[in-house]
């Protein structure tokens, strides 16, 4: 055998290890939760609920956090609940706890309420996780919402791996808009943008189109991405912006931007105050 062929037979060997390690070892990466105890006692400065949902009886729990705009929160899952609100759906690490406190004060200081859930295996949330277990928790908290609040006064915010999960929900619903902050296409293009030499489609288990969702979504769509995001490169939006839909999509560009922060941008506080003022009309 010649020394050409010899590494060009190890390049294909490296070649397909690699490609194996990303088949096994993607949903590790794309999943970073970090667990806490059942008695976890969360601390924020705004008024705040914890609500336990039980998606799947036996099988899957999803621990929940409603924020209110002023005074005491008390949900006790009624109906005709006043106000607006926001679903969020938070990114592939850590637990409420983060969340909570960094992303909570963007909507309530707007005069909206959120809600916020772990995803299962995040926080105090469990089941087994699989796309179509994630998609179908945020079905259930977006139908549990909508006995209690007009369509119209629901706002979708996904961020990072929320991206697709917000998507889907937008486009199989009717919610007054989709705020997507650092999205992904998809999670095979995600692969492509970050590392074009593998076949994404096949290697990824999760699939996660927020592409496809574009087509069926109705409301105003508006995007935020940084150009320097390397953990989601910001040619995800481009595409995402290209695509054709029903709603309007505009994007939000953050020069210098990365993928965290970026609620630092005067130009970020200033577009979310113009996109919620619009909702709050």
């Amino acid at each position: 055998m010649s020394a050409i062929a010899k590494v060009a037979q190890g390049g294909i060997i490296v070649y397909t290890v690699a490609a194996l390690l990303i088949w096994w070892l993607h949903p590790l990466v794309l999943f970073r939760p970090t667990a806490l105890a059942a008695d976890y006692k969360y601390h924020f400065k705004k008024p705040f609920q914890e609500l336990r949902f039980e998606t799947e009886k036996g099988k899957a729990t999803l621990n929940t956090l409603w924020f209110g705009t002023d005074g005491p929160v008390s949900i006790n899952h009624s109906p005709s609940m006043p106000g607006k609100i926001v679903l969020f759906f938070h990114g592939n690490r850590d637990n409420l706890a983060r969340w909570g406190r960094e992303y909570s004060e963007r909507f309530t200081d707007r005069g909206y309420q959120v809600i916020m859930y772990d995803y299962r295996g995040y926080g105090k949330s469990t089941g087994e996780r699989s796309e179509e277990t994630l998609h179908y928790d945020a079905h259930y908290l977006y139908d549990f919402l909508k006995k209690r609040f007009s369509e119209d006064s629901i706002v979708v915010y996904g961020y990072s791996i929320g991206s697709g999960m917000a998507a889907r929900v937008a486009a199989e619903n009717h919610p007054k808009m989709l705020i997507l902050e650092a999205p992904y296409a998809s999670i095979p293009t995600l692969g492509q943008t970050q590392l074009p030499i593998f076949p994404y489609e096949w290697l990824t288990r999760y699939k996660f189109r927020t592409d496809s969702c574009f087509a069926y979504i109705h409301c105003p769509i508006h995007l935020f991405h940084g150009t320097d995001d390397i953990t989601v490169p910001y040619k995800n939006s481009l595409i995402l912006l290209g695509l054709p839909t029903v709603g309007k999509v505009k994007l939000t560009t953050l020069p210098d931007g990365h993928h965290l922060h970026l609620d630092t941008f005067p130009l970020y506080q200033a577009t979310l105050d113009s996109l919620l003022r619009i909702g709050n009309q």
